[in-house]
This record gives structure tokens, C-alpha cells and sequence, in this order.
């Protein structure tokens, strides 16, 4: 059968799209790169806010139009398929997140002169070969669910409590993306930091850390986004962990908001004061740390004070990455029920924070011009051009195209707001063992 895999939304729902897709292609499907011509399709879909919600929903309706089968699978199932009405619902079946490995089988199913090894593409339907081109960039899911209880989050309802992944059965998968090609692989989650928690021997991130940090392969690793709530307990031993040569110096840790008032509305279980002492202790640690955060502008209740101290937060921690979103109530949650701030001042303020992110971003970016050190090509861009990491994991554009996952040495020129510009170092240098 000939499926199209359409997948949205954060790094955990990449990993399970590009797992769902791998696991079709082994089971004997053909994965085309286009709707068009497809049997069927699969749409791993995102409804972290409001107006996601809907494009999946217009995503969906166009999808039905052209493939005669879809199934949707992802953080609209099975919470919100109620929206998906129309005459592509009788051909479309829902799979929750938790039973997506039921996919292939699903599709097998559905197609009577289906089997393993039964592929029947036509020459004009071009056909995605997995080992043709192996990704540099792989991301490997290490839980389902969290164990926080943050009252505006579609996510958490989504994926239900947390349910760690084994750790022998994480260093498998790590194991198997090196083997597959990947120079950089994404361990992620809902709260990385929340990883064993429920699981029976006291096995905790840092555990999990040193048995990937050993696993065959000559790939880098980046742990995904984190809870403060989370990472307090298991901070000392976390950052002994991302010590090793084979972890990205980096730290993606939403604080949300920089008002206390603010944090315990959301019920984020942790306050602004404890936000700043683990930024400090991971830069303490690592000078060269690459820290991204998150915050939600216009929550229920948000005065200008508030403003102002999730302003002031950022000017005082000069994050290399900062994501702002507009709050969106999403149904089902506690946040939902609360009245609503007018949609001008929640616009004000995220264009306020946006503006503040362009400044200080650059601002901290520019420590890094004249740097000369090693960097590994993850992508190539546009007009030649490709996107190399620092060990802390900042990205270097270069005007060239080295192989994907090479090692190159780098020397920085220029910064913009999210990324740096470098060329091709004139000297040589000698590599580390690991990167």
C-alpha cells in the first residue's frame, strides 16, 4: 500500500510520526512523498493551542479530499475528533497516541493485496526510500504523559500520566538511530526531567543519561524540554550526567511566566526564584550553556505587573532562545473557565516579549563572534548553504555544504537573533574522540 505520513507539531510528535512511518515502510509499505496517488494517509496531529487546532482541522478536510483512507493519530485523538466532521469521517479511523505501533498492521488490514514485502508503486508516484538518505537528526521518544498538573494544558489530557519508557529499550532505540545515520539524536518528552518517576528501582534521567552516553555510535545526544518541578530534585546529578562529551551543553527549560502570582495560577509547581537558581547552577557548571525557554503571554488574570516581572526575568537571564506564545484555553482544562484577558492586550504583550526576544537574543549571540571550534553539519539549507552545531548546540550557518554529519572546524563571523553565521575554519585542528 502507498502511504502518506503528515506529521505536526513538537519533537515528540515528530519522533512518533518518523517512528510511524519507519515501522509502515517495514512492514512493506511504500511511503510517497505526496498526498497524490497515495492509498492512504496518516496525519499525526498537533492541538497544543487554538488556532493548531483548527489548521489540523483544515488539514484533515484537504488530506480527505485526495487520499481515500486516512488515519489521524496525534493530540486531537481522542479529545477533539468531534471537529472532524464531513464526508472523509467514514474513511478516516482514530488512533490514539498510546497505539500507534497498530498502525501498519491497521493499513494491512484495510488492504486485502497487502502484506509484508507487497508494495505495487507505480513509476509515476515517487516513493520515499528510508535508506536511500538516512536523517542526521533523529528524535527518540523516552515517555508518554507527565506527572505535572498545569491547568492550562492540552498536552497533559492528551498523553494522560506519565509512563517512562524502559531504559534498556531507550538505549536500543538511541542505538539503532546511530546505526541508522543520525549524527544528532533528540531525547524526547512532555518533561524529560520527569523520566523513571514511575517506574519501580529508582531509576531517574541522570541513569538513563549514562546508559545512552555509552551506547555504540559516534552521534551526539540532546536532551529535550524539561519542568523546573522536575529538574530540582535530580539537578546535581543532571548536570554530572550532561558532563559527558556526548550530550549537547544545552538546557530547554520553560519558566512560563516571571511572576510567582502567575506561576501558581497555572499550577506550575514551582516559582520564579527556583527558575533562576537552576539556570545558574547549569551556567555555573557550563559557561557556554545554550538556554531556550518558554513563556505564555495573556494568561487569565495577568496584570501589567506581571508584565513587567516576566520582562525583567528574561532581560536578567538573556536566554539564546525565547519562545513566546499567546495563552489559548483549550477545552477541558481548568484554564478554560477562567474570563479572558481582551485579545489587544494579550496581543500588546506578546509583541512586547517578541521585541524583547529579538534584542536580547542578538545581544547574546554576539559573545560568540571571532569563536573558532568545532561544529557538526546537522542540514543543508537553501543555495547551498547548510546549518552546522556548536557542542552547546547553537547553529552555525555556512555558506557551504559539507557532508551531513561531518565535523567541520568553524569560525564564527556574525550573529542574528536564533543562530550564528561562520565559515569554514582556514586551519586545521585535531577532533575529539567523541563530539
Amino acid at each position: 500500500m502507498r502511504v502518506y505520513v503528515e506529521t505536526y507539531g513538537c519533537a515528540q510528535n515528530q519522533g512518533e510520526g518518523a517512528a510511524i512511518a519507519r515501522a509502515l515502510a517495514d512492514e512493506g509499505h511504500d511511503l510517497v512523498a505526496a498526498p497524490e496517488g497515495a492509498d492512504a494517509g496518516v496525519l499525526v496531529s498537533c492541538a497544543v493551542i487554538g488556532p493548531t487546532e483548527a489548521r489540523m482541522v483544515r488539514r484533515w478536510r484537504a488530506l480527505g479530499e485526495r487520499i481515500p483512507r486516512l488515519v489521524v493519530t496525534g493530540c486531537l485523538v481522542p479529545l477533539r475528533t468531534d471537529l472532524l466532521t464531513g464526508p472523509a469521517r467514514e474513511r478516516t479511523t482514530f488512533v490514539p497516541i498510546r497505539e500507534q505501533s497498530s498502525i501498519p498492521a491497521l493499513l494491512h488490514r484495510g488492504d486485502p493485496a497487502a502484506g509484508p514485502g507487497a508494495t505495487g508503486a507505480s513509476a509515476s508516484r515517487p516513493v520515499v526510500r528510508l535508506s536511500a538518505r538516512p536523517p542526521a537528526i533523529e528524535e527518540v521518544v523516552i515517555a508518554q504523559g507527565c506527572t505535572s498538573a498545569c491547568n492550562y494544558c492540552f498536552s497533559r489530557l492528551a498523553r494522560g500520566s506519565l509512563q517512562s519508557v524502559p531504559l534498556e529499550e531507550v538505549a536500543r532505540r538511541v542505538e539503532r538511530a546511530f546505526h541508522r545515520g543520525a549524527t544528532e539524536v533528540r531525547l524526547t518528552s512532555l518533561d524529560t526531567a520527569a523520566w523513571g518517576r514511575d517506574r519501580p528501582g529508582g531509576e531517574r534521567l541522570p541513569d538513563l543519561m549514562r546508559t545512552v552516553g555509552q551506547v555504540p555510535g559516534d552521534g551526539t545526544i540532546r536532551i529535550g524540554m524539561m519542568s523546573p518541578q522536575s529538574l530540582g530534585p535530580i539537578l546535581p546529578e543532571y548536570l554530572e550526567a550532561l558532563d559527558a562529551p556526548r550530550f549537547y551543553r544545552f538546557l530547554h527549560l520553560p519558566v512560563q511566566s516571571g511572576s510567582d502570582r502567575i506561576l501558581d495560577a497555572m499550577k506550575r509547581g514551582y516559582s520564579r526564584e527556583e527558575f533562576l537558581e537552576q539556570v545558574a547552577a547549569a551556567r555555573r557548571r557550563f559557561p557556554d550553556l545554550m538556554l531556550s525557554t518558554d513563556v505564555i503571554v495573556g494568561f487569565p488574570g495577568e496584570t501589567e505587573e506581571d508584565q513587567q516581572e516576566t520582562e525583567e526575568l528574561v532581560e536578567r537571564v538573556v536566554p539564546e532562545v525565547l519562545n513566546v506564545t499567546r495563552f489559548s484555553a483549550r477545552p477541558g482544562t481548568p484554564a478554560a473557565r477562567l474570563p479572558p484577558l481582551p485579545a489587544r492586550v494579550a496581543k500588546r504583550r506578546s509583541r512586547a516579549l517578541a521585541e524583547l526576544r529579538q534584542r536580547v537574543g542578538r545581544r547574546r549571540l554576539e559573545r560568540w563572534i571571532g569563536h573558532r571550534g568545532p561544529a557538526g553539519v546537522v542540514e543543508h539549507g537553501p543555495r547551498g548553504s547548510a546549518v552546522a552545531r556548536l557542542p552547546n548546540y547553537l547553529p552555525v550557518v555556512l555558506p557551504v555544504q559539507p557532508e551531513l554529519g561531518a565535523r567541520v572546524p568553524v569560525r564564527v563571523e556574525g550573529a542574528r537573533t536564533t543562530y550564528l553565521l561562520g565559515r569554514l575554519a582556514e586551519e586545521p585542528f585535531k577532533y575529539p574522540s567523541r563530539p
